[in-house]
């Protein structure tokens, strides 16, 4: 057990203000075992580490570099990462879900899921994620592979009963649910527990029902799909005349439950988004995955209904990659993407001949709508999308905020890296930049990952990251030879 305090120091570091927006200031911050401690922000920080040195305290000062909470990715199936670079095309087309995800599914083992989820780990590390919120299959097994490889996560046993590769094991992964709230060598790595039922369609009233019951008498959160697929919806409607929200809200899910995180969200009407903002649900957007298995739900709706909502990959399957802080300019793009589809712009491309009137009634098109989103694209409000929004989700674990008693998940940056000079804003540098190369070092639940100054090889070169590799490899030709891919 990591107990005994240590303390990083900077001159940058990124610090909640009074106003819930963030500040940079010189502090000093504890570490205590996993979890921050004291935060005290400085005025002569050499002065400050000198008096902890001094007493005998560890210090770990990373002088200019800026110190910010780790990115949690709010929304992970780290294991369908063993399909990187799989031709999606024809299964694009259809339900992805039912038609490739469950069908492979179906043959994987155990042993294959800690494989390939310990590479997803490694990728998310070296992303600069901290913590990551997984919803699959033989759970345990992925919160274990998650404190093997150093990654903290939210995981949520994959629970399904009417259909689905989990449907005749959905008693053991509940089991396996409670059994990972209750290790505390998973929590001291920062692993904890979530109630995972997997969409409205693949489960039943009745384990709804269940899988409320435990996260109620553990404080724990429900994760789950919501509304993904015109097939859902299909299900529901035939079912209960109801649609997935509302179904949730009957069976009192969306009042009762502790907390509830739900992905996707496409098939969510307006006056369902009330249900959910009244109900305090979060939602997760995916908008780089959303473009290959359906399309991106409007989350500029998602914020005018007060929805609170956060920000994920979903399956590297679905976008080749698991770096969730590049998932913020998508949000960005909101102020600007619709402008291309705007009536006005249309009228341009149509007009028999050039008029100059028409490119301007377009300019106003799209005007209107960047005034509709700026507020998405405020450095605050993208990094709270990965930071404190998603770092809040979960009532037995704060995360993604430099605070006392939040998972010490921190990230250092070198702000003179070509990725991230000049950095005018290096807020606003970290929100927009491909800025995860310029990392320096990470701290997961209080443990640094690899070795600060040369992170990304030393995580790389390291030989329990080559040993996973091999295992994951041999592990994935076994898979494909199996289904005869």
């Amino acid at each position: 057990m990591t107990s005994e305090r240590s303390w990083v120091a900077s001159e940058r570091v990124a610090l909640p203000d009074e106003e819930g927006g963030l500040r940079i200031a010189a502090a000093c911050v504890a570490i205590d075992g996993p979890h921050l401690g004291e935060v005290e922000v400085v005025e002569d920080l050499s002065a400050a580490v000198v008096a902890r040195r001094s007493a005998g305290q560890e210090v770990r000062d990373y002088g200019a570099r800026l110190v910010t909470p780790a990115f949690i990715n709010a929304h992970t199936h780290l294991s369908l990462g063993m399909l990187r670079g799989f031709d999606m095309r024809r299964a694009a087309r259809g339900n992805m879900v039912e038609e490739l995800f469950f069908a492979l599914e179906t043959r994987i083992t155990p042993d294959d899921i800690r494989a390939f989820t310990r590479m997803g780990a490694y990728e998310s590390l070296l992303h600069g994620v901290g913590l990551v919120w997984d919803h699959y299959y033989a759970g345990e097994v992925v919160a274990e592979a998650l404190a093997e490889v150093g990654l903290a996560g939210v995981v949520a046993p994959t629970l399904q009963d009417l259909a689905g590769p989990g449907a005749e094991v959905w008693e053991a992964q509940l089991a396996a649910t409670t059994r990972i709230d209750e290790r505390a060598d998973l929590a001291e790595r920062g692993v904890v527990a979530a109630l995972g039922p997997h969409a409205t369609d693949t489960v039943s009233d009745r384990l709804w029902g269940a899988a409320l019951e435990v996260a109620q008498a553990r404080n724990l959160p429900l994760h789950a799909h919501l509304a993904q697929s015109p097939e859902e919806v299909a299900r529901l409607d035939r079912r209960h005349a109801l649609s997935p929200t509302a179904w949730l809200e009957r069976l009192g899910v969306l009042s009762e439950a502790p907390s509830a995180v739900f992905a996707h969200a496409i098939y969510v009407s307006r006056g369902d988004l009330a249900t959910l903002a009244a109900r305090g649900s979060h939602l997760c957007w995916c908008p780089m995955s959303a473009m290959v298995f359906g399309f991106p739900a409007r989350v500029g709706l998602w914020e005018a209904m007060q929805v609170g909502w956060a920000v994920g990959t979903d399956c590297a399957s679905n976008n080749d990659g698991m770096n969730v802080q590049q998932e913020l300019r998508s949000i960005a793009a909101q102020r600007t993407v619709g402008g291309s589809w705007t009536r006005a712009y249309q009228a341009f491309l149509d007009a028999p001949r050039f008029h100059a009137d028409l490119a301007a009634r377009a300019w106003d098109a799209r005007s209107v709508r960047f005034s509709e989103h700026e507020a998405l694209a405020t450095p605050e409000s993208l990094l709270g999308r990965v930071w404190s929004i998603p770092g809040r989700m979960h009532p037995k674990l704060r995360a993604g905020v430099i605070a006392p008693g939040a998972l010490a998940n921190l990230l250092i940056w070198d702000l003179e890296h070509p990725a991230l000079w000049p950095a005018l804003d290096p807020l606003h540098t970290l929100a927009m930049a491909d800025a995860t190369k310029a990392i320096h070092g990470l701290i997961v639940a209080g443990r640094e990952v690899g070795e600060a100054g040369r992170f990304h090889q030393s995580v790389i070169e390291g030989e329990r990251y080559a040993e996973a590799r091999r295992e994951a490899q041999a592990r994935l030709d076994e898979l494909l030879a199996r289904i005869g891919v």
